[in-house]
């Protein structure tokens, strides 16, 4: 009688050679066109923009899934003065905007937190921004147009605010 019982280095032997074929098999794998991508975050953008709405100012970056950026302070130009907001084009990132709403040349807008808007037409800087200005515990909700352009902030300007969904599949490029 044979008797053949795999030795250890026989088992080893085996599983890597089941190992090393379960990884020789093709995948498949599906990928979304980039047009149907394009008209996904196209129809997001047109719903969520349909109707004009705006968002109050808030103190947590993460109390909604609202766009938004985060405002800057000066210390008050008088003793026992108010700070002095503003909200900077840099804080918008790469995200286009609107001239028509943010006029091309201006660096940052006084921004008024009772009201929830700019300070209009006085607001608007074109010298860089203080150097005494620091970032503050208030962020703003963008708003946009269908195309994605920033068109308001806060209760300033038109457009709607669009939640962070829409932007989960938009390539932004300068």
């Amino acid at each position: 009688m044979d008797n053949q019982t795999p030795t250890p280095d026989d088992k080893f032997s085996a599983r890597r050679r089941l190992l090393r074929g379960s990884f020789s098999v093709p995948a498949v794998l599906t990928l979304a066109s980039g047009s149907a991508l394009a008209a996904k975050s196209a129809t997001c953008l047109a719903k969520a923009t349909n109707q004009p709405s705006t968002e109050e100012l808030t103190t947590s970056p993460t109390a909604d899934t609202f766009m938004r950026v985060q405002l800057m302070a000066r210390p008050p130009s008088n003793p026992g003065g108010n700070l002095r907001y503003l909200v900077t084009r840099a804080s918008f990132g790469l995200i286009p905007v609107s001239t028509s709403f943010w006029p091309t040349g201006t660096v940052w807008w006084r921004f008024n937190i009772n009201t929830n808007k700019l300070i209009d037409p006085n607001g608007q800087r074109t010298t860089p921004v203080p150097v005494d200005a620091q970032l503050v515990n208030y962020w703003v909700a963008l708003r946009f147009n269908s195309a994605g352009e920033i068109i308001g902030v806060g209760k300033s300007g038109d457009g709607s605010v669009v939640g962070q969904s829409c932007w989960n599949s938009i390539n932004l490029s300068p």
